[in-house]
């Protein structure tokens, strides 16, 4: 379950849109700068957010903010005749700020884009209401998609929501080049979890002193690279638990912990819960 930095195609256009259709929706562990929009069709499985793992259905509607790992992983269809159709959409901060600034009328988005820092999902009731929005995208020309975005983003501003990833996960808005760094620690942890990290070797991916990557990384993740990287590792061991039979000590030691103690200890902190005990409750939700 290693997390990918996800490089958006480039085009003439000031953001972007994909529609994915396929027969299941594997486990892609990916983060980006880019907030993402995304509406999931005929799908049930479940979507994780950082270290939020929830149940996901029909008509889900979330929104991600920048560098926060995600990804959804189908489990069945409603309808098995038909393909699952997943709607995304990118947008910069730089684009979407400038929206923001030109249109008062988006004043309230503000909120919701900080939020969306740590995740979060719509009401199925505002889903339900937007869903011919999203299906009239897959056949629009470009400016056509764009006005739909917008009356979108309208509708979202003043919808309640529920966040998924806990406060450690609300990453800061970055300059370019602080960005460009960023990407490289983030993938460089997401590809190297299980290995023996050090603190040192990270502010070397980053090409700084140890002591100016321990503040960069908090000034920018909202967390120490230590919090973080045992995030992550927590992570994937959710994933093994639910998805595999593995007992736990290999899970441990795939996961990056050299002990099964201090995994169970790292564990409970931060999902206040066994291991066992996480994987019996995951059991316990099956139909």
């Amino acid at each position: 379950m290693k997390a990918h930095l996800e490089f958006l195609p480039k085009a003439q256009i000031s953001w972007q849109f994909l529609l994915r259709e396929l027969d299941e929706i594997p486990f892609e562990w990916h983060f980006h700068p880019e907030y993402e929009l995304t509406f999931s069709i005929n799908s049930i499985g479940k979507r994780y957010i950082g270290d939020n793992i929830e149940e996901y259905s029909d008509n889900d509607l979330t929104l991600i903010g920048p560098n926060l790992p995600h990804t959804w992983h189908s489990q069945s269809k409603l309808d098995a005749n038909k393909p699952i159709s997943v709607i995304v959409l990118w947008f910069s901060h730089h684009w979407i700020e400038s929206v923001t600034a030109l249109f008062p009328e988006f004043d309230l988005l503000k909120e919701k884009l900080n939020q969306a820092h740590q995740g979060i999902q719509f009401s199925q009731d505002i889903a339900r209401y937007l869903r011919p929005r999203f299906i009239e995208m897959i056949q629009a020309d470009e400016a056509r998609k764009l006005t739909l975005l917008l009356e979108v983003l309208v509708c979202l501003q003043n919808e309640p929501h529920k966040k998924l990833a806990s406060s450690k996960f609300h990453s800061q808005q970055t300059s370019a080049s602080q960005q460009r760094r960023l990407s490289q620690v983030l993938f460089w942890v997401h590809d190297r979890f299980a290995d023996n990290i050090q603190l040192v070797d990270a502010a070397k991916v980053g090409a700084m002193s140890t002591s100016h990557f321990v503040r960069f990384f908090k000034a920018n993740m909202h967390q120490s690279f230590n919090q973080y990287l045992n995030e992550v590792r927590i992570g994937h061991a959710c994933s093994l638990l639910i998805s595999s039979e593995q007992p736990v000590a290999l899970i441990a030691e795939k996961s990056g912990f050299s002990n099964q103690s201090n995994f169970n200890r790292q564990f409970k902190n931060f999902k206040h819960l066994s291991p066992l005990q996480f994987r019996q409750q995951w059991r316990n939700k099956r139909p």
